[in-house]
């Protein structure tokens, strides 16, 4: 029985990078709330001021 070893070598490191690939994008799109009050009031003296 002949088995593919590009297959069991690379599977593992594909689905590696793409769980730091999501990872890092859904890190990217949280905000933190220092950047979210800083947002609100670069809004308010946009607006308001």
């Amino acid at each position: 029985m002949v088995m593919n070893h590009g297959i069991i070598f690379f599977t593992p490191i594909f689905a590696v990078l793409i769980g730091f690939i999501v990872f890092i994008i859904l890190k990217k799109r949280r905000r933190s709330a220092k950047s979210i009050y800083k947002l609100i009031d670069d809004l308010e003296k946009k607006y308001i001021y």
